[in-house]
């Protein structure tokens, strides 16, 4: 029974306890409720994002891109890292709590005997105060896979898929053509879909063709191209030379070659103003991807969580070599261990195992055992929880050594609050 709901966290505890499962590939319930809330339209234009990883800085560059050229922007993204109003934004500002308590209470009110998933309350609300406000655009990123999540009761105007990996394949399928095939479902009929990758997947091309979707992708209908101090944006009508990116990895130039050229297909007057692509471009904010928390010494803070994030992870970490790596890693029951280590192998000297705060989590001991089986026992070590690792972590770091910190969403939130309130800044000279 529900008790009285006042605080937001009152709210999203029980959120999670109104449906019997947490993830519920069931369309119908949240139709039902979308209609009660009577929504004419989210926006003039809606943007959908789906994709294995890339999905966040996707839409981080497409909303800065149209701030910057003064257009009204909304954004749903998940999961959050420091706070649940992240999940939310408008012209780049968070939602107010105020706001999304009483949209809570006004679908609570309104869905009668249907539960809904705490994905699904969150996708509602983003709905309802989107259509609220008029806006030019809505950005909407998919939580899973794309077919049969919640975001994708809406008909969007354009998708992107940024790529396609190997994760959640209790959901998904275990090929990358079954995966494919399930983020393709974010396709409209006669609407455009852009693959940011350079070799789509052969599904994708059967699903285009089967709805009758534009698919374009990477170095075939448009591409970049990295210079020493800018990078080149072209297709076939078009080339623009841009300020590099705030975001680290030569990866990150593929999502935003993709935005770019979605912006054009969406809108090609938005390729006027080079100065509001380029202003957009510099002003990207994102937490937790290859985020540098400090330079002194040094703090990388990044949500990968499957193979190719890890991999790109350590592509990152090698260009940069450091003579001593410790690794705090926290990782979700259902992720594969030896994947996300593998890359990490002849980088990191020393490992932090964390059992996570997450009923998801996977025990500190059962990533050890796991460890072992490639890294020597005498390099992994063991905490109950984030905070006993930060307290250990503060006698084990100097001036010369590195501190990365990976493995999920969860495991980078709760660093940040542990880093906040420790006393780890005394070792930290130089922090963003």
């Amino acid at each position: 029974m529900k008790k009285n709901l006042n605080t937001l966290q009152d709210w999203l505890d029980w959120q999670q306890t109104l449906h019997p499962l947490n993830i519920d590939f069931k369309l119908e319930r949240i139709k039902s409720v979308y209609n009660k809330l009577d929504i004419q339209d989210i926006a003039k234009k809606v943007i959908i994002v789906a994709g294995t990883n890339g999905k966040g800085s996707t839409v981080a560059i497409l909303e800065s891109i149209l701030h910057e050229s003064k257009k009204s922007v909304g954004t749903f993204t998940s999961p959050h890292i420091t706070s649940y109003n992240e999940r939310i934004r408008f012209n780049k500002q968070e939602v107010k709590t105020s706001e999304l308590i009483n949209t809570f209470k006004m679908i609570d009110d309104i869905r009668g005997d249907t539960t809904l998933t705490y994905f699904e309350f969150a996708t509602l609300t983003a709905f309802y105060l989107f259509s609220q406000r008029k806006l030019d655009y809505v950005i909407l990123e998919v939580g899973l896979g794309g077919r049969l999540d919640a975001t994708n009761i809406i008909d969007s105007d354009l998708s992107i898929i940024t790529s396609i990996g190997i994760d959640h394949t209790e959901f998904l399928g275990t090929t990358i053509e079954s995966i494919a095939m399930e983020k393709a479902g974010v396709m409209r009929p006669f609407k455009p879909c852009i693959y940011a990758g350079k070799t789509p997947p052969s599904s994708l091309f059967k699903y285009a063709s089967k709805v009758k979707s534009s698919l374009q992708y990477n170095q075939n209908n448009f591409e970049s191209k990295r210079l020493e101090k800018t990078w080149l944006w072209s297709d076939s009508t078009h080339q623009l030379e841009l300020p590099l990116l705030p975001l680290i990895g030569d990866f990150q130039y593929d999502h935003a070659a993709a935005s770019i050229k979605a912006l054009k297909l969406i809108d090609p007057s938005l390729l006027d103003n080079i100065k509001c692509i380029s202003d957009g471009l510099k002003n990207i904010s994102l937490l937790g991807r290859y985020q540098i928390l400090s330079l002194s010494p040094e703090i990388i803070l990044d949500v990968a969580h499957n193979e190719d994030s890890a991999q790109k992870l350590q592509e990152n970490l090698n260009k940069s070599p450091a003579t001593y790596t410790i690794a705090i890693i926290g990782i979700l029951r259902d992720k594969d261990v030896y994947s996300l280590i593998k890359p990490m192998m002849d980088i990191v000297d020393k490992w932090y195992c964390v059992t996570i705060d997450s009923a998801r989590g996977m025990n500190a001991q059962e990533i050890k055992t796991r460890m072992s089986t490639l890294i020597s026992n005498e390099k992994i070590y063991t905490y109950d929880s984030m905070q006993d690792a930060t307290c250990k972590i503060i006698s084990e770091l100097n001036k010369d050594s590195r501190l990365i910190v990976y493995g999920s969403f969860y495991t980078v939130s709760e660093y940040l609050s542990c880093h906040k309130s420790s006393n780890i800044s005394q070792v930290s000279d130089n922090e963003f």
